[in-house]
């Protein structure tokens, strides 16, 4: 962008310079033609009187004939100033005005009001000199606009990351808790949670490496869509199964394969299980549904709403994360909510 900048401030030098010249050749020329002009006047004149005083037969003497002469070359030359200035003002008026123009176009640069457009009239050094402003000012509009959205970009990637961090943290601590709780658990179920949390540690790591580095997505190959996806409602299930009763339909799941970021779509399904977590009753059935719709694979998952006195307000974070994983496979989010159900639709890869 710079080097262009500094491109674009070299041309504007090289136009201004061309266009002082072009008003020097205006000023030469119309100085040449009125001195001409001058010369014309005089020596017309001066053979008109002469022939005039002999036609006559006028005696005048010398003191008056020079006296004449040089009445006659002063009425010359103030004919040629007003001619000159008559010119000149002709020729470059229009140029002055739009001089004027161009001076509110440069003024307005100076306030960074980068919309403003510099009428464009004729084809000469003037208009060049304009086109060349305009043009500055849209790529700068541009940039402008374009350092705005990747700021935009970038707080939303920070927000959406932090708030996937959170998820398995908090289910990092609620195992350790569940754990710390219960004297009667075996080996095997302790073997089970710590590894839960091992993975939730993992994806953590993954999350947080994708912070520092920009939110660079890693895609691996994934070529039995089927078992995948068993793998990913199985986690869900084990986040709320102490909690909730969940009811699971994958018999329609279709079989896919392809390049997919894991840790992506684990963030689906985590953020699935947080909201659960937050908003959904208790007392019935989180209903999961994972099969074809529309020729893609489609998460559909419905839950009653828990009646809460003092609502909890929601930065809808977790859904934004939702909606922007789908768009990456060509996918969409569709949700439909009342104060007594909540169901959400994500289609996400197109199965070939």
């Amino acid at each position: 962008m710079w080097s262009n900048v500094d491109r674009e401030k070299k041309e504007l030098s090289r136009t201004t310079k061309r266009l002082s010249r072009e008003i020097l050749g205006v000023f030469a020329k119309t100085f040449l033609l009125s001195a001409v002009s001058f010369w014309i006047l005089n020596e017309v004149a001066n053979i008109i009187v002469l022939n005039y005083v002999e036609a006559e037969l006028l005696v005048i003497t010398e003191y008056q004939l020079i006296d004449l002469q040089y009445g006659i070359l002063g009425i010359s030359f103030v004919s040629a100033i007003i001619l000159f200035i008559v010119l000149f003002l002709f020729l470059v008026g229009e140029r002055l005005a739009y001089i004027r123009e161009i001076e509110k176009g440069i003024d307005a640069l100076g306030r960074h009001e980068w919309s403003y457009k510099i009428p464009l009239q004729g084809k000469n050094e003037l208009t060049e000199l304009a086109e060349l402003i305009n043009f500055f000012a849209k790529e700068e509009q541009a940039f402008q606009e374009k350092e705005k959205q990747m700021q935009e970009e970038k707080e939303a990637l920070v927000r959406g990351l932090s708030h996937d961090i959170r998820t398995p943290l908090t289910s990092i601590l609620s195992y350790s808790e569940y754990i710390k709780g219960k004297d009667n658990l075996s080996e095997r179920e302790i073997s089970e949670y710590i590894e839960l949390m091992e993975q939730k540690a993992q994806q953590i790591k993954v999350l947080t490496d994708r912070l520092l580095d920009g939110g660079t997505r890693q895609l691996e190959t994934i070529e039995n869509g089927v078992f995948f996806m068993q793998q990913l409602v199985d986690e869900w299930e084990a986040e709320l199964e102490s909690e909730f009763e969940c009811q699971i339909d994958l018999s329609n799941c279709p079989d896919f394969a392809g390049e997919f970021d894991v840790q992506e779509l684990r963030r689906i399904f985590d953020n699935l299980a947080s909201n659960i977590k937050k908003y959904a009753d208790k007392d019935a059935p989180v209903v999961l549904r994972v099969a074809e719709k529309g020729g893609r694979v489609c998460i559909a998952q419905s839950n009653t709403c828990k009646q809460i006195k003092v609502p909890v307000e929601s930065t809808k974070i977790g859904i934004d994360s939702i909606r922007k994983i789908a768009a990456h496979y060509g996918g969409a989010v569709e949700i439909s909510q009342t104060e007594e159900k909540f169901s959400i639709e994500i289609s996400l890869v197109e199965i070939k």
